[in-house]
């Protein structure tokens, strides 16, 4: 049980820092622009990753044998950040933001496919309320 309240805690930093960061980000593109802001962006994890890392295992090393699965999530998480402040630095904030949770679409589709993790009618209702959800952050009058 105290493993679950763990988890959620993490989730909640998860999301008071990269919801404010996100919303920094935008205003930081008045002086940077989205290829500078992901490039300060891997300065940060990095500069927190490598003692993050040294703390808990007392060493920087991977096993090899995890870098070719490990390896492209770096990439992926990479790339998908430099589209997000891509699409930062064009749409308002809360737009990108709202719009880019849809990940969350994918990776329950990608879980029940490859994980065999169950899609009840309760995920199903989610994942409907999640697409109504994002729709109306969405929906611009102009």
């Amino acid at each position: 049980m105290s493993s679950s309240f763990a988890g959620f805690g993490f989730l909640l930093g998860y999301i008071v820092l990269v919801g404010t960061a996100s919303f920094l980000e935008k205003f930081s593109m008045k002086q940077l622009n989205p290829y500078q802001v992901n490039f300060l962006m891997a300065i940060g994890m990095a500069v927190t990753a490598v003692p993050a890392l040294w703390f808990k295992q007392g060493s920087l090393t991977v096993p090899t044998k995890a870098l070719p699965l490990g390896a492209p999530i770096g990439l992926l998480m990479a790339v998908g950040s430099i589209c997000f402040v891509l699409a930062l630095s064009e749409l308002p904030v809360g737009l990108a933001t709202a719009i880019s949770t849809s990940y969350v679409l994918l990776v329950l589709f990608l879980s029940w496919l490859f994980l065999s993790e169950s899609l009840s009618w309760m995920k199903i209702a989610g994942t409907l309320m999640t697409i109504t959800g994002v729709a109306l952050l969405s929906w611009q009058k102009k």
